[in-house]
């Protein structure tokens, strides 16, 4: 399979030619009539993706594709972004509050109070973005917003065409797809049946690539006569990306961008701005440089370079290359979405996204100004207090989170997103720094249903080792661990079967155990809350080894264990 990128030539801009700017009066006739222009006799479309509809969002009780320049005119309209790929979601959000920080000027404040009086205007306003605006950056920003520019293609390296003797394959490109000797994900693919795509498909496939493709082995590319087959992981990979959803795709955007004192300052002459803004392409063999304020911190911290393959009439997709973009890391810098903990060795990282583990689990570290330890909640949340916001876009606050359940190499496991209810409640209304009652009750709520599932799984663990231990082997050390003895204590315990008990039973506990956590949320009350997630524990306890509780063996298995899960409901009297 060889590259052989040869993208098509750019549309002429002159003044006849609709695409070549957007002098237009904003209308949705005209917009709809540009985005169904096909392409010139002989000319390949670059697919601009301020017209073509290539962008999914929800529309009252439907979802429909739009171009960048109907998102934005439109946003007040629209009720979100509908994109079914999680990470693609979480990159292209990053990049339309970077769009939008521009287009409203939010990126050039440096002082806190005056940029939330800003902010706090254009909510209260809720009009939408100024259309003037909107057709202003879109026509200076056209030629970096097409995906098959040959000069200056969408996040895209043309210098690739010429550095890399071989492709990747369209298959790299989809993360649900297979490539190279990988088992099945989602669908059956092959290597030798690449199967096109339609470009307002691979756009979204371009972002999660860039923000969660793995590290290791890639197309090899030579650079003054180096050649590497390695690359370094996207910025995003394996975490979990939290963002502020209002009422609109419009106050979702503008809650998005973060404050002042959240994104560094440009010095020494550095120059912040988007990918496709910057008519030449950084130097791969060159040290990165650091972020220079809040457009390059969103939109340009991958690690990738990619090219894709346009089809000859431009409307697919039918190869790619995916390699190494920099030799360097990026220097660090704190992800303003991203909740932060702290590690034994005092080091701060990102927590990761885990696909058994529900988002509700989370809420207490996305609301709390002081958790009791080193990590902090997402940077945006510091500019959503009830003092900073409209009281009707406060009210109807929420929170959407995607994940990537990933290693840090190569290994993708799946991939989800989640909405919170409305979090007012949970968040500080006032100048104080004081978190309030409720939010402290999430996290001792959370933290007893954490403390009865770990009684619960380590339990089923010891009652398995017991019902399946032979009688000739059976050591006082296998018998029923207390709360005092971790679970992973034992060196002969550790080469032990956990069984089949504590994942069928966990399965069972997390959704009674989150029901339970809404309704404790709901009515304020945290005074028993160990013994009532307790009460769940052993309630499922008793189900999942009630199949062996008729038996002699089964029996005196299944009650050795079941104190430790029994002492929850002690602990909850003591209250």
């Amino acid at each position: 399979m060889t590259s052989g990128y040869d993208g098509p030539r750019p549309l002429s801009r002159t003044p006849e030619d609709p695409r070549a700017g957007l002098n237009v009066p904003h209308s949705r006739f005209m917009i709809e009539v540009l985005a169904r222009m096909p392409p010139d006799d002989g000319v390949p479309d670059p697919f601009p993706l301020a017209l073509r509809p290539w962008a999914p969002v929800f529309a009252g009780e439907s979802t429909r594709r739009v171009g960048l320049l109907e998102l934005f005119l439109d946003a007040h309209r629209f009720d979100g972004l509908a994109v079914a790929i999680p990470p693609a979601a979480s990159g292209l959000m990053r990049m339309l509050c970077a769009m939008a920080a521009r287009i409203t000027g939010l990126h050039e404040a440096t002082d806190s109070s005056d940029w939330l009086d800003r902010r706090y205007a254009l909510l209260e306003d809720s009009c939408g973005f100024e259309p003037d605006a909107v057709k202003r950056y879109f026509d200076t920003h056209a030629v970096g917003l097409r995906l098959f520019d040959p000069q200056r293609p969408f996040l895209q390296d043309p210098r690739l065409d010429q550095e890399c003797s071989t492709s990747s394959g369209v298959n790299k490109l989809v993360l649900a797809r297979p490539a190279g000797n990988n088992q099945v994900f989602f669908g059956h693919f092959t290597d030798a049946d690449q199967v096109a795509l339609a470009p307002g498909e691979a756009v979204l496939h371009l972002i999660a690539q860039l923000y969660y493709g793995p590290s290791g082995q890639c197309t090899p590319r030579t650079v003054d006569g180096q050649r590497y087959g390695n690359t370094m992981a996207g910025p995003l990979r394996r975490v979990l990306s939290c963002h502020p959803l209002g009422r609109s795709l419009f106050e979702t955007l503008v809650l998005g961008i973060p404050e002042p004192g959240t994104w560094p300052q440009a010095e020494g002459g550095m120059v912040d701005g988007c990918p496709w803004e910057r008519e030449v392409p950084p130097d791969p063999l060159a040290p990165p440089e650091s972020a220079a304020g809040l457009l390059s911190l969103l939109t340009e911290q991958y690690q990738h370079a990619v090219l894709l393959q346009p089809s000859e009439d431009g409307q697919g997709v039918v190869d790619a290359t995916i390699t190494w973009g920099l030799r360097h890391n990026r220097p660090a810098h704190r992800d303003p979405y991203l909740i932060w903990d702290e590690r034994k060795d005092g080091q701060i990282y990102p927590r990761d996204a885990a696909a058994e583990r529900a988002l509700w689990r989370d809420l207490d570290a996305l609301v709390l100004l002081r958790r009791g330890d080193s990590g902090r909640r997402p940077l945006i949340f510091d500019g959503l207090g009830g003092d900073q916001l409209p009281p009707a876009v406060f009210r109807e606050l929420r929170v959407v989170a995607y994940g990537f359940d990933q290693d840090g190499q190569t290994r993708d496991r799946t991939y989800f997103s989640a909405t919170t209810p409305r979090l007012f409640a949970l968040l500080n209304t006032s100048d104080s720094d004081t978190d309030t009652a409720l939010a402290h009750g999430a996290k001792q709520a959370r933290e007893a249903a954490e403390k009865a599932a770990w009684h619960l799984s380590t339990a089923l663990r010891s009652a398995w080792r017991t019902y399946t231990t032979p009688f000739t082997q059976e050591h006082p050390t296998q018998q029923v661990m207390t709360s005092a003895q971790p679970a992973t204590g034992g060196g002969a315990k550790k080469t032990k079967s956990t069984g089949p008990w504590p994942d069928r039973a966990l399965a069972a506990y997390w959704p009674a155990a989150e029901e339970l956590f809404w309704n404790l949320m709901e009515g304020a009350d945290f005074t028993a809350v160990v013994r009532l997630f307790g009460e769940i524990a052993l309630h499922v306890y008793d189900d999942t080894t009630a199949s062996v509780a008729a038996q002699p063996r089964g029996a005196r298995a299944r009650e050795s264990a079941r104190g430790l899960v029994r002492t929850l409901l002690d602990h909850g009297r003591d209250r």
